[in-house]
């Protein structure tokens, strides 16, 4: 006796909706991501003589007029600052910190962040401001 069998249907999986999923999910974490970055909006002080203080391989520390602290775009306690300054001098090659402050800013924040950035190793320390001429108005006001 002869049996015969049934012919399988060969299963296929249908990728095209979990490519959909997954191609959505990278959009929205890809853009999720850019926006994520803390933004911290200072007001620089004015200076006749600006130099470029800013190089590609310097820390720079913000203080913004709320009394926040930012290493590298990265929210920054006071009490935490030697600590984060120690590890970025670590991978940094010119061992370079630039302050950033806010004119709000008090000069006992500014004390304490030069303070932490010796202790933690900084071979310099640097003022960030703004030059003058950016600062006024077209009409020279």
């Amino acid at each position: 006796m002869i049996f015969r069998r049934k012919k399988r249907k060969a299963s296929i999986l249908d990728m095209s909706p979990l490519i959909d999923c997954v191609l959505q999910l990278l959009i929205f974490f890809m853009l999720s991501s850019t926006f994520a970055s803390p933004k911290v909006r200072i007001d620089l002080p004015e200076s006749a003589i600006s130099e470029g203080t800013t190089q590609n391989d310097s820390i720079v520390v913000t203080a913004g007029g709320d009394g926040r602290l930012f290493v590298n775009q990265s929210t920054v306690s006071l009490d935490r600052l030697e600590s984060v300054l120690k590890a970025e001098l670590e991978k940094s090659r010119s061992g370079r910190v630039v302050f950033r402050g806010d004119k709000g800013s008090t000069y006992g924040v500014f004390s304490k962040v030069m303070e932490a950035a010796r202790k933690a190793g900084a071979k310099e320390f640097d003022l960030a401001q703004s030059p003058e001429e950016d600062r006024k108005a077209p009409d020279g006001k």
